[in-house]
């Protein structure tokens, strides 16, 4: 009898494709995996089972995220870093959500999760500020922040070179021009991946009509691989200062993270608790070519009445090139028309573009 080394693909409830963090280890072959996410049809989101300590790190961060944000505005103000378009430290209200409307709906905190100062070239930090300049932390007035934030965001990054690997695996099989561990190398190499700590402040008043983009706007990351927790939601006290119950199920079935497909379907995606996805950018749709296409997506906020007095915290890390990372596409897969992104871009010229894009006064 013929054997196969070919694995059935695993997906969640909703279709989303899931790897098990041992077959990455072990180095399977998980090509049919990638291309069911991160394909033409895919969602361009898979989320990976059985990581070591994820669980508790997950909740060790996000419980932070409702206690800074509800600290007074004259001591989150000593993070806010305008020159770097609010890239590092804490930002709120800067985000376009949608055109001529600015995000006030939450808050983020935005650092290196690998290194506290990756660059010690000042010309370069003042021209790349977006993604050269130093951590900022809020050493004196939150001093938990800091091990929290790297220790989660370096599990991600280091499972994500795993993701990436996988999917080098697969595009060179596709493509005879693609170079092998192009993406893996990309992460691996990085001194600039960037995390960020969001929180989404409770809806306590019926402000409006909760659109699919009413909490994040509809968007593709301009990275090369994001990494993304599940949400935790949190009761909190009536003036939004205190965390009365924390990991409660959302309130509304409706609410959370949808991703747009091919033939522009809205897909509700859940995460499991105790996962973490990953999600396929740009950069990665570039330099494959297209074979790995990044996915709009968007976060859908709670209804009111069941938003009042409840938050919601999540943590993403954007896996991306060094600054001087040119963003080719392999010959004969010049499909480059992505984003902001024009060809013979490095990769800090498409993030400050693109960034801009989204960031305003």
């Amino acid at each position: 009898m013929m054997t196969t080394d070919v694995q059935p693909i695993e997906t969640t409830k909703d279709g989303v494709v899931v790897l098990n963090y041992s077959d990455l280890i072990a180095g399977k072959d998980l090509s049919d995996s990638i291309e069911k996410a991160y394909g033409y049809s895919g969602h361009g989101l898979l989320v990976v089972k059985g990581i070591p300590s994820i669980v508790e790190l997950r909740e060790r961060l996000l419980n932070l995220a409702p206690r800074y944000s509800a600290l007074p505005d004259e001591i989150k103000e000593k993070t806010v870093h305008k020159e770097s378009n609010f890239s590092f430290g804490w930002s709120h209200g800067k985000e376009i959500l949608r055109p001529g409307v600015f995000d006030e709906y939450k808050g983020s905190y935005y650092n290196n999760p690998q290194y506290d100062q990756p660059f010690e070239d000042e010309k370069m930090i003042k021209e790349f500020p977006e993604s050269c300049h130093p951590n900022i932390w809020p050493v004196e007035d939150f001093p938990e922040m800091r091990q929290a934030f790297m220790e989660l965001g370096q599990t991600i990054v280091n499972v994500g070179q795993l993701v990436a690997r996988q999917c080098d695996k697969y595009t060179v099989k596709q493509c005879e021009d693609y170079k092998a561990d192009t993406l893996e190398t990309v992460i691996k190499e990085s001194l600039t991946c960037k995390a960020r700590l969001l929180y989404y402040f409770p809806i306590n008043e019926d402000q409006s009509e909760r659109s699919r983009d009413s909490w994040c706007g509809w968007h593709n990351d301009h990275s090369s691989l994001t990494g993304l927790c599940p949400a935790m939601y949190f009761t909190m006290s009536e003036d939004g200062k205190l965390v009365v119950n924390s990991d409660i199920p959302c309130p509304d079935a409706d609410a959370g993270l949808y991703a747009k497909s091919r033939d522009e379907k809205e897909v509700k995606i859940a995460i499991p608790k105790d996962c973490i996805a990953y999600q396929i950018g740009e950069c990665s749709q570039i330099q494959t070519g297209g074979l790995l296409r990044a996915t709009p997506h968007a976060v859908q906020a709670i209804k009111y009445p069941e938003s009042k007095n409840v938050g919601r915290g999540t943590f993403a890390v954007f896996m991306q090139p060094n600054v001087d990372v040119v963003l080719n596409t392999p010959k004969g897969k010049e499909n480059t028309f992505v984003g902001q992104y024009k060809p013979g871009m490095n990769f800090a010229e498409f993030s400050k573009v693109t960034i801009e894009n989204y960031y305003s006064e």
